[in-house]
């Protein structure tokens, strides 16, 4: 069985602040030394959203702040930065698309893509997270401009064929990284049935990860393994390392997902390893 690749997503965007948890990194140095204990215990990518230093909400100006995780994580270890161009976005429109632009030259390798439009899965499910087929393609080029790699986020089935529409196109250039991030109520179910069927949709050479959220993080996580699949863990995702009980860190998640993969027989990547399984240059 290939290596897995473990994805820490450290902050997440609006819901996860200092207010639910006090252990999530808010300041540049706390994303750095997060980040750091992170590829120590395992994680070979960070993904990587801009927060305000002292709410822990999402910075109103958030490329100054991608900029200089860029570079206080990049003197430090080889992980694989991974910037979001989702959740809390702080404008529209053209400023958003020119924010984008950017930010893919900020210091990052890959970049999250969301595949397509769908209501938010949070209360007061009021908004919709808007990802049209025109946005996408002019993302895809930026990144590709950039020599960024496209993770590309799948919260439904009808995501998949989209991207499939766009590598038709030749948008989308083969082999890809696709990632199931399994929501439930307003999009994918966190259940074996719904990923197995997912999985099953894709090309053979695209490569693929599943995050999870809150209690779903771990046997989803854990299920993915055992079908080839890679895992993100982080408190984007789930602040809890049992019932009850906050995680400390991000790396005690991450961690725990290596005690798994070890128990399953399952050698977790390097960051350099994982760069060859994804067609990313060696840093």
């Amino acid at each position: 069985m290939a290596k897995m690749i473990i994805t820490a997503a450290l902050t997440g965007g609006e819901p996860v602040h200092k207010g639910m948890t006090p252990y999530v990194p808010s300041s540049p140095e706390e994303i750095a030394e997060e980040t750091y204990k992170c590829w120590e215990a395992g994680a070979s990518i960070v993904h990587l959203h801009a927060k305000d230093p002292l709410t822990g909400k999402p910075a109103s100006d958030p490329n100054p702040y991608f900029k200089k995780y860029a570079k206080m994580i990049r003197d430090r270890c080889d992980i694989i930065i991974n910037m979001t161009t989702g959740g809390a976005r702080p404008t529209t429109g053209e400023k958003l698309d020119e924010m984008v632009k950017e930010r893919c030259g900020l210091g990052a390798e890959m970049m999250s893509l969301n595949m397509g439009t769908i209501n938010l899965w949070t209360p007061p499910y009021e908004n919709v997270f808007m990802n049209e087929i025109p946005r996408i393609k002019r993302w895809v080029g930026y990144m590709y401009d950039a020599g960024i790699k496209p993770e590309l986020e799948f919260y439904d089935t009808g995501m998949i064929n989209a991207t499939k529409m766009l590598v038709r196109d030749g948008v989308l250039k083969e082999p890809l990284h696709v990632q199931f991030v399994m929501v439930g109520t307003t999009g994918w179910s966190p259940n074996p049935k719904a990923l197995m069927y997912g999985v099953e949709q894709l090309n053979p050479s695209w490569t693929w990860s599943v995050c999870s959220l809150g209690r779903t993080q771990l046997p989803m996580g854990a299920f993915a393994m055992t079908l080839g699949g890679h895992v993100r863990v982080g408190f984007e995702d789930n602040i809890y390392i049992r019932h009850g009980e906050l995680a400390k860190s991000n790396a005690d998640l991450v961690k725990r997902i290596v005690t798994i993969a070890e128990a399953l027989n399952i050698e977790v990547a390097k960051p350099d390893e994982a760069r060859k399984m994804l067609g990313l240059p060696k840093s």
